[in-house]
């Protein structure tokens, strides 16, 4: 007999030690030959269709309060990302060490941001998710995180830090 479930879980189970491998090797392939400029810009559009699918997918399940405060987060971290894209542009145009430090000092500011608005979407929805959508959840955040992480040694290196 199948156990559709366990299936479910099996393959669920799979992408996100996928997920932890590439992580722990390194293998972001989407950042080996690319500029700063273009993963963020890239990130940003991830991070903002990841907290549109999170909010269209779930916002039957919250409250109004609950609602707006997962659409306040997904508001700060597209401002948070769109100024990190701004910045950076303007490193590349520039290209001096000072405008790459300040590139790196946004990028920092931007990734405590997306993790603390993590903190705040994950105690606003871990009630309504399943246990697997928690595990997913965890797999999308992880995978940004490693992406913001991968940017900032970029910038970093950039800035002679």
């Amino acid at each position: 007999m199948n156990h559709p479930i366990r299936r479910a879980s099996t393959f669920t189970l799979t992408a996100i030690i996928i997920g932890l491998i590439t992580a722990l090797v390194g293998l972001g392939p989407a950042h080996a030959a690319s500029s700063p400029l273009l993963d963020a810009q890239e990130l940003r559009s991830d991070v903002s269709a990841l907290t549109n699918d999170y909010i269209d997918r779930y916002q039957d399940r919250l409250t109004p309060e609950q609602e707006r405060r997962l659409t306040r987060a997904a508001r700060q971290a597209r401002r948070e990302m769109t100024t990190l894209v701004r910045v950076i542009k303007k490193a590349e145009r520039r290209d001096t060490p000072a405008a790459w430090k300040a590139a790196y000092r946004q990028h920092q500011r931007a990734a405590a941001m997306v993790d603390g608005r993590f903190d705040d979407v994950r105690a606003t929805l871990e009630s309504e998710l399943t246990f697997v959508e928690r595990l997913s959840a965890f797999s999308d955040y992880s995978s940004s995180m490693r992406d913001f992480r991968s940017l900032g040694v970029e910038l970093a290196r950039r800035a002679g830090k």
